[in-house]
């Protein structure tokens, strides 16, 4: 297949008036509109996936992060970023992200996350006009403890990874999710009378807000909510092409257990 014909799967899927003003999605490098016999897909590019990319001679790498987000001034070398770029302009590499659209898009990160949260009636809460957020309810009853062992399970999840602020005991039916950073829809989730909300990058005063709120809140990290991106896209690009597609191997947390 053509270069462009694959960015016309993907944005048939999340097409790119889906993403935020802020964000950088689309092609990052685009090199030529040959024909791409190989696709390696990752959450994001770094220097390990890079060399992945060329040890295993792909054409192209489709990530979750666009590897250029912040304006670039210089092309250096030296720069992590540039680095990379120079590295895969020189062998032969593009590169193209699904940011934000993959967030928002039917059968992206937030319905994947549901699927694997074992969650029905799924649908975008109501009062996030974005359109990040999804609610489902729990097939069994659980406490909020039994659900976090669960999703845990369900996410191969360290439970070291994740922090939780409310109460474990309070019996849960209700789940709000938003996948990697979503601290700012706590009270998107509270009006929707979630009771656990799921996502990550929870900071200090969010928790804090969302515990005099009374809303439970899981943060399971932007990692752990979000490296599904990989499983996901590799199954619906290995539905609609031809191509050869390889999931990264290198596709780690940046944070380890200590």
């Amino acid at each position: 297949m053509k270069m462009t014909e694959i960015q016309n799967v993907i944005e048939a899927m999340s097409p790119l008036d889906l993403q935020e003003q802020w964000d950088n999605s689309g092609f990052q490098i685009i090199l030529s509109d040959d024909e791409v016999n190989k696709v390696l897909v990752a959450m994001e590019v770094t220097q390990a996936v890079a060399d992945e990319a060329v040890r295993c001679n792909a054409d192209l790498i489709i990530t979750h992060h666009p590897l250029i987000f912040n304006k670039l001034n210089q092309v250096n070398n030296n720069d992590v970023i540039g680095n990379m770029i120079i590295k895969l302009i020189r062998a032969g590499i593009s590169v193209y992200s699904t940011h934000t659209p993959f967030d928002k898009c039917r059968g992206g990160n937030n319905d994947y996350l549901a699927r694997l949260l074992h969650l029905c009636n799924v649908k975008v809460m109501d009062s996030d006009d974005v359109g990040y957020c999804r609610y489902g309810f729990t097939q069994c009853e659980y406490n909020i403890e039994e659900y976090i062992d669960k999703v845990c399970e369900w996410l191969k999840i360290d439970k070291s990874f994740v922090r939780f602020a409310g109460d474990t005991k309070k019996r849960l039916n209700k789940v709000g999710i938003c996948t990697g950073s979503g601290a700012d829809f706590i009270e998107t989730a509270f009006k929707e009378k979630c009771d656990l909300f799921i996502t990550g990058d929870v900071k200090y005063h969010a928790a804090q807000t969302a515990r005099e709120l009374g809303i439970n809140v899981l943060d399971i990290g932007h990692y752990g909510s979000e490296k599904i991106f990989t499983e996901n896209i590799a199954l619906y690009l290995r539905e609609n092409t031809d191509v050869c597609v390889i999931m990264s191997e290198k596709d780690l947390n940046p944070f380890v257990k200590i």
